[in-house]
């Protein structure tokens, strides 16, 4: 398995993954020549992309899925809700729903709904004994899905603010009231006591996504998670515009 960030913040998310020579993004936030520029970065050609699955309708997800759609013919995994929310539906060809889908193309596969102001989804994949989560986007994790999300291999989860900062920051109230409810965005807190419950001795890699540019530092971020963590998981921090470290397992 190969997983790199492409991108994460509330201006554009992008993550790069490979399994069982299957490669995907889920979500194409980032605008189109960015993305298409990253991809080359990290040697892929978006022609080799198998599909691009979406998590939820907010546009620093689905910014740019059309274009990799209409350009390259990549198909798009997207649930039912979202497609309805989805501005350029009518743009898009060669759409597959995933809500009764278990498997895209021999990768196991389960959906962790997300608790956001959009309908939505986080996932759980995994293939030949390894296994990837990724959350984001959501203000809890329902407790029906704890069990889906228990001891794999690595982890990609937000932590997106600090709750101080949030509250003493510049948006209008009901934004920031939104941002920490449960209809928002997980806190460094929130982020380190999931982890703390969901890992487990399979777990190798955490790497913290969507991290609040002016709401959180990545170094509070890190400090959080990491009394959360045994020291014998790595703990990376994803970026807005850089590149993350590659996760090859």
């Amino acid at each position: 398995m190969k997983v790199v960030v492409l991108g994460s913040s509330s201006a554009g998310n992008s993550t790069f993954v490979e399994m069982n020579n299957v490669k995907f993004l889920i979500d194409a936030g980032l605008q189109y020549g960015v993305l298409k520029e990253k991809l080359y970065e990290i040697n892929v050609d978006p022609k080799e992309l198998d599909f691009i699955i979406v998590t939820h309708a907010h546009i620093d997800h689905i910014r740019c899925i059309h274009s990799f759609n209409r350009i390259y013919g990549i198909p798009i995994f997207i649930s039912k809700d979202t497609l309805d929310e989805y501005y350029k539906k009518d743009c898009l060809k060669d759409v597959v729903l995933f809500d009764e889908l278990d498997n895209i193309m021999g990768i196991k596969f389960d959906k962790i709904p997300i608790s956001h102001d959009k309908k939505g989804f986080g996932f759980v994949f995994e293939y030949g004994g390894v296994s990837l989560a990724y959350m984001a986007d959501t203000g809890i994790i329902n407790s029906k899905f704890h069990e889906k999300l228990k001891n794999k291999t690595v982890y990609l989860f937000e932590s997106n603010h600090n709750v101080t900062m949030e509250m003493n920051g510049t948006k209008d109230y009901v934004t920031k009231v939104r941002n920490i409810g449960d209809m928002g965005h997980l806190s460094n807190e929130q982020c380190a006591m999931y982890l703390s419950h969901f890992v487990g001795n399979n777990t190798k890699i955490v790497m913290l996504i969507h991290i609040s540019e002016h709401d959180n530092t990545h170094e509070l971020a890190y400090e959080v998670n990491r009394k959360s963590l045994d020291n014998k998981i790595q703990l990376y921090l994803s970026n807005k515009d850089a590149i993350s470290d590659i996760i090859e397992i």
